[in-house]
């Protein structure tokens, strides 16, 4: 059975958030069966999606250029929102739209030139690059991309929780690029890929036994609170924490300089920065001092100038995007491991035409 589930691989339905029409226009080109998308094509996907109603098309897309600051060829005006559904006008609005999205994407070639692995040219054409043999850096940035794109993944069979399981295991090698010289790690997660993670740098058992046993590295108790009834008897969750970091000094004494590492693949990931946040985790431990809470997603969250989407978004933590992910993977060294562990599905997106 294939990870991909073809019959959701629809462009976004009123997002304005132009990374994630950026991601589809990506997918899209990489699984085209030239391995080359025009705007044109995009235009008529997008229409053929809404049935061929191009007010339809029009609406769905139009948002995404409210959201990036970029001139646009014969733009129509914001306020021209009365469209004739035979109006060539409102083909050229939707391409224009599209060409917004595509200038977006020359910034993510900017920030990663050798890893990208679309050629953007110029007349806004799409087309993999190594499409034959791409290098692995390029594949690299097709692991992320894919892992951000979960909605796209089939949920029989288990393939989504294997894609977030093995970013739980990518997420490791960043984490140690990360951690000061001398720190430990170790996996908290309840991904089902801890028998990859290397070293057997694993904290096991069930939710309540892996605090106590985070306490007690830490030279920390738990709280009154933490018992095992209120912990869950029957649970083996991770609490929201999928890795470790300390510097142990071993003397016995508290104040170890910790780090909490999350790793989020879906669109929830603003909120799922919350599930290791102190203030749910000082009632299972009584910290002496804060921890350095850590968020890798693979998604992108740049605008055009290379800078946070919406910092008002990052709740005190240290967010890897896939920008920051890819250039910690690259410093490790890791990145034909990485490549290996997602062979697999590679291989599916190498094999992979859909139709158009």
């Amino acid at each position: 059975m294939p990870y991909l589930d073809q019959s959701k691989i629809a462009l976004p339905n009123n997002e304005t958030n132009y990374n994630t029409w950026a991601d589809y226009f990506e997918i899209l080109c990489l699984l085209h069966p030239d391995r080359s998308l025009s705007v044109e094509t995009i235009k008529d996907r997008l229409i053929d999606e809404n049935g061929g109603d191009i007010e339809k098309a029009l609406a769905q897309i139009r948002g995404v250029s409210r959201r990036i600051d970029i001139p646009l060829i014969d733009m129509i005006a914001d306020d021209e929102i009365d469209v004739d559904i035979n109006d060539p006008e409102a083909e050229q609005e939707i391409k224009n739209c599209i060409i917004s999205v595509i200038e977006y994407m020359k910034t993510r070639k900017q920030i990663i030139p050798h890893s990208y692995p679309i050629n953007i040219h110029q007349n806004y054409q799409l087309s993999i690059l190594n499409a034959i043999h791409p290098t692995p850096e390029n594949k690299l940035y097709i692991i992320l991309l894919i892992s951000s794109l979960i909605r796209i993944i089939n949920r029989k069979g288990g393939f989504a929780y294997r894609l977030t399981h093995r970013f739980e295991h990518l997420c490791q090698y960043p984490f140690l690029q990360i951690l000061p010289q001398g720190a430990k790690h170790l996996f908290f997660g309840a991904g089902g890929y801890i028998n990859e993670i290397e070293n057997g740098n694993i904290i096991n058992g069930s939710f309540y036994s892996k605090v106590n046993q985070i306490a007690t590295l830490l030279n920390l108790q738990t709280t009154k609170l933490f018992t095992h009834a209120n912990a869950g008897v029957y649970n083996n969750g991770d609490g929201g924490l999928d890795w470790l970091g300390y510097y142990p000094f071993e003397d016995g004494l508290s104040t170890t300089p910790t780090y909490f590492a999350q790793c989020a693949c879906g669109n929830d990931w603003e909120d799922k920065q919350f599930d290791a946040h102190t203030d749910k985790w000082k009632n299972y431990i009584t910290w002496i001092s804060d921890y350095h809470r850590i968020h890798f997603i693979p998604k992108s969250y740049r605008d055009e100038h290379n800078e946070w989407l919406n910092e008002i978004s990052i709740f005190n933590c240290t967010l890897i995007d896939r920008f920051r992910l890819i250039k910690l993977i690259e410093r490790s060294g890791k990145v034909i491991d990485i490549v290996n562990l997602y062979n697999d599905i590679l291989e599916e997106i190498q094999a992979t035409n859909i139709d158009f």
